[in-house]
């Protein structure tokens, strides 16, 4: 129960990040459109008002500025938009998982169940970002009794995270779960691999999941 708590929290925040980055991206759009209609309209004013007063030297500058003006607010509405694109994904695994308990296993969690740009590869177990920016990344783990699984969040090769998820002495399942925020570029990889362990539940009890905030 607690499990599913957790990841249903997990959903809901997933959720709540991509919505609100919608409605700014909406917002921010709309406000450029309308900048972009009202140059467009100031153009079209100064082509008319040209074509009755030929020669004038200060109204053909103008015109030229205007113009200038769009192309550059139409480079920064696309801009904008593609740089608060939603990026997110959420893979999880499909079957149990068995290691040797002291050899570093990157964990491949097999079953996407969404993926906004395709960049989380389920039989390398790799994401890899699209582009740049603050991304969340979370992944949670069922273990069985007497089983242990430690793992660590990699980003480029490099430890980021730690995860805990000890169960040797008890009797029943374990859930653990690791929240890690990291700044990537674009080509970035980021993976979850053990440090300690020899078991991960499957049947979608353990997740990895990502998203740009």
């Amino acid at each position: 129960m607690n499990n599913l708590k957790q990841q249903l929290n997990q959903e809901a925040l997933i959720r709540l990040s991509l919505t609100k980055q919608l409605y700014s991206i909406l917002n921010d759009v709309v406000e450029m459109k309308k900048g972009m209609g009202q140059m467009e309209s100031k153009i079209h004013e100064l082509e008319k008002f040209r074509n009755s007063t030929l020669g004038d030297d200060v109204l053909a500058k103008q015109l030229v500025n205007l113009q200038k003006d769009l192309v550059n607010l139409t480079s920064t509405c696309k801009t904008a938009s593609h740089g608060k694109e939603a990026i997110a994904f959420n893979a999880v695994t499909s079957k149990t998982l068995l290691y040797d308990r002291n050899t570093p296993v990157n964990i491949v969690f097999d079953t996407v169940m969404y993926d906004t740009h395709g960049s989380y590869s389920a039989q390398s177990g790799v994401f890899t970002a699209p582009s740049k920016g603050l991304y969340i990344f979370t992944w949670t783990t069922l273990v069985a009794a007497g089983k242990i699984l430690d793992t660590e969040l990699i980003v480029k090769g490099i430890r980021k995270g730690l995860g805990n998820c000890n169960n040797l002495g008890n009797p029943g399942y374990e859930n653990c779960a690791n929240t890690v925020p990291v700044v990537l570029e674009a080509g970035d990889t980021v993976n979850v691999r053990s440090t300690t362990g020899n078991y991960v539940h499957g049947y979608a009890w353990s997740s990895f999941k990502g998203w740009r905030n």
